[in-house]
């Protein structure tokens, strides 16, 4: 997905060790905030999009992304990105939300494997690709179908009404009429009360999902 440089890409920027391993997203970005301290990256950011006096409000939920508890660190970075978006960085909005993504992921925490894909695929559609932002729920079903995962139904079910809208936007007829069936496939497991609708897979295929061409 290509985003923007941030709101304000002409100002000297404060760091530009995070802004390179910002435009490689979270895998660079991640570590390169670890080792930059609180008070320097809150001075970067606020400096990246023009308001000094962000820098106080992001400093301590930058010093919290070190915090030992899994949730507090969560908590932060849920913060960090939803101010990215108030202030229009998509970028760093992006990376963020991937960080967000896949702290849930490592804590097995469903609700919030949900709320940062549903973040990161609006920000693709944003930027017009449709695919992408199908992909981030596909990749969504796809943990949830492997071994012992679980997650709300309606979980499942919102994920899979995104990607059938995707796909009818996306002008992938065929491949609206193929989530449109898996999704019917789905709901008939729950409404039997199949265990397979709850915990695991629920395809006879073990295969994963994929996208559309």
């Amino acid at each position: 997905m290509s985003v923007s440089d941030g709101p304000n890409p002409l100002i000297l920027t404060a760091n530009p060790r995070l802004d390179a391993a910002l435009q490689q997203g979270w895998p660079a970005f991640g570590p390169a905030l670890a080792k930059t301290t609180p008070v320097a990256a809150a001075r970067w950011l606020a400096q990246r999009v023009g308001d000094p006096e962000l820098a106080v409000t992001v400093e301590p939920l930058l010093a919290a992304l070190a915090a030992p508890e899994p949730e507090e660190r969560q908590e932060a970075l849920l913060a960090l990105a939803e101010i990215a978006e108030e202030v229009e960085d998509e970028s760093l909005a992006d990376a963020l939300w991937e960080g967000a993504l896949e702290l849930a992921r490592e804590q097995g925490d469903p609700d919030a494997m949900l709320e940062a894909t549903s973040r990161l695929a609006d920000l693709a559609e944003r930027f017009g690709d449709l695919l992408a932002a199908a992909e981030h729920y596909i990749a969504f079903l796809n943990w949830r179908r492997q071994d012992e995962h679980a997650s709300d139904a309606e979980s499942v079910e919102e994920a899979f009404d995104e990607i059938v809208r995707l796909a009818e936007a996306d002008g992938a007829r065929q491949a609206a009429a193929a989530w449109t069936f898996r999704q019917a496939h789905y709901t008939r497991l729950l409404e039997n009360d199949d265990e397979r609708a709850v915990v695991g897979d629920w395809e006879d295929d073990p295969k994963p999902y994929t996208g559309w061409e």
